[in-house]
């Protein structure tokens, strides 16, 4: 017996689906449209990532804790110096035979001497109160001892190694932005130059052809070819080596997530003249802050061990009471005294200690000499450097100004049909190369300036 199975509505399945599926993509599409149309970030300015990493730098923030660091450890010197009080209870437990000798308590019935004892407890209460009145040079604590100086040394020091580590991180920002935001910019005229040679080497193998070319002349074309697919390759490279960087340096996950402005600021107004910032840096540089705190700090070392070959004067004090919870028995105990301690004998190991914390003192005064002569150095060779790019600066201005002249000329007799397809290539090639030259060199400018603010150590500000 056959059975009759009933036909499905495939047309109404297929509405169906057709639905569904237009209920799924209608969200996704929204969100598509929403994602297409939603603000990109602002792009980041220079200025901007300085912002963000003197917050974000992990070395900044190492040297912030070692200056918090150091004002403890003053506190800490302050207080060795002042009186110290202390305390101490304990409770005895004890039973058995005694002696008459130590009895301390009576225990047992009145007027019984007793030779034993049953089980018998005494409770001690003391305080003691140490005070140095001379000790390491230090005067009841009121003076500004070399324990304590040397520790505000050390905390000056830290203090102005923040600064230094702070033009250290504008510096570095500033380098990476500069090169990352210039090899992006340059990466079009790599690209142009790519598109014009691939041209000219069709053309050429045409020449070659119909015999109007060498193949030397090929073979040159094709190495020019080859060379600017290189550089071109070479400015992604950089561009993206710049952007990892960066990103690290800004505290982002990925690279992706950094969007630049591809414009570069503005170079700043003339620096002050050589002499006039030379003399800013050698007045208030950090590096000489630094090592003008590390004199002080040497010095105070110095004296240090110098007064620990004097004698040294406590004031020692103690208060005791006992309680053997009997009243006739309780006794309080208070005893004071005035120490010297005197240094008499110790195989000269305190004086030799002595002599090498002030070979030291000599050595960081000498330092400061040659710091100051680093210092120096940094910031004269920053300006031999702008003054060179300077040079070339101008130069390849005119160049480009020439090259664009010849490039119009060329286009205008191209378009009468006078001038040969090579030769307009030829020369919008120069044109792109001079244009590359300078965009590099207005970079490295750029960077020299960043370089500037750093060797002057914040005397003269281009990036606030």
């Amino acid at each position: 017996m056959t059975k009759s199975i009933p036909l499905r509505d495939r047309s109404s399945n297929n509405v169906a689906a057709g639905l569904a599926a237009l209920l799924f993509i209608l969200p996704c599409t929204s969100e598509a449209q929403d994602a297409l149309q939603a603000p990109r970030p602002h792009p980041l300015t220079l200025h901007d990532c300085i912002a963000i990493a003197l917050g974000e730098n992990p070395a900044l923030e190492a040297s912030r804790y070692d200056v918090f660091s150091a004002a403890q450890e003053v506190r800490a010197a302050q207080g060795l110096v002042l009186p110290r009080l202390t305390g101490s209870a304990s409770y005895d437990l004890f039973s058995g035979s005694r002696i008459s000798k130590f009895s301390v308590i009576n225990v047992g019935e009145t007027g019984v001497a007793l030779n034993t004892v049953g089980l018998g407890g005494v409770e001690l209460y003391g305080a003691h109160l140490t005070y140095p009145l001379f000790k390491d040079g230090s005067i009841l604590g009121l003076n500004n001892a070399p324990a304590i100086a040397e520790k505000k040394a050390k905390k000056q020091a830290l203090a102005w190694t923040v600064n230094l580590r702070r033009e250290d991180v504008i510096y570095r920002i500033s380098d990476e932005f500069i090169t990352t935001v210039s090899a992006r910019n340059r990466m079009g005229l790599a690209e142009r130059r790519v598109k014009l040679l691939e041209q000219s080497v069709a053309i050429t193998q045409e020449q070659q052809k119909q015999g109007l070319k060498l193949p030397i002349d090929l073979k040159l074309t094709k190495d020019q070819f080859s060379a600017a697919q290189t550089l071109l390759k070479l400015l992604r490279e950089q561009a993206t080596a710049g952007s990892l960087a960066l990103s690290k340096s800004l505290g982002l996950s990925s690279p992706s997530k950094l969007f630049l402005t591809n414009t570069l600021p503005d170079p700043p107004d003339p620096p002050p003249t050589t002499e006039q910032l030379v003399g800013a840096c050698l007045s208030r540089h950090p590096s000489l802050q630094v090592q003008r705190a590390a004199i002080d700090q040497a010095k105070q070392d110095y004296r240090l061990e110098r007064f620990r070959l004097y004698p040294s004067v406590y004031l020692d004090g103690t208060a005791s009471y006992i309680d053997d919870f009997n009243p006739a028995n309780n006794s309080s105990l208070f005893a004071g005294a005035i120490a010297v301690s005197v240094p008499i004998f110790d195989f000269g190991a305190q004086l030799a200690t002595a002599r090498s914390k002030l070979m030291k003192y000599k050595a960081e005064e000498a330092r400061l000499l040659s710091t100051a002569d680093d210092v120096s150095y940094e910031v004269l060779k920053a300006y031999e450097s702008i003054y060179v790019l300077s040079q070339n600066i101008l130069s390849l201005r005119e160049d480009v100004s020439k090259a664009e002249r010849d490039v119009q000329v060329l286009e205008s007799q191209q378009q009468q049909g006078i001038a040969e397809p090579l030769t307009v290539i030829e020369k919008e090639l120069h044109l792109i190369s001079k244009q590359d030259n300078l965009r590099g060199i207005e970079a490295r400018q750029l960077a020299t300036y960043a370089l500037l603010q750093k060797a002057a150590g914040g005397a003269w500000k281009w990036i606030p």
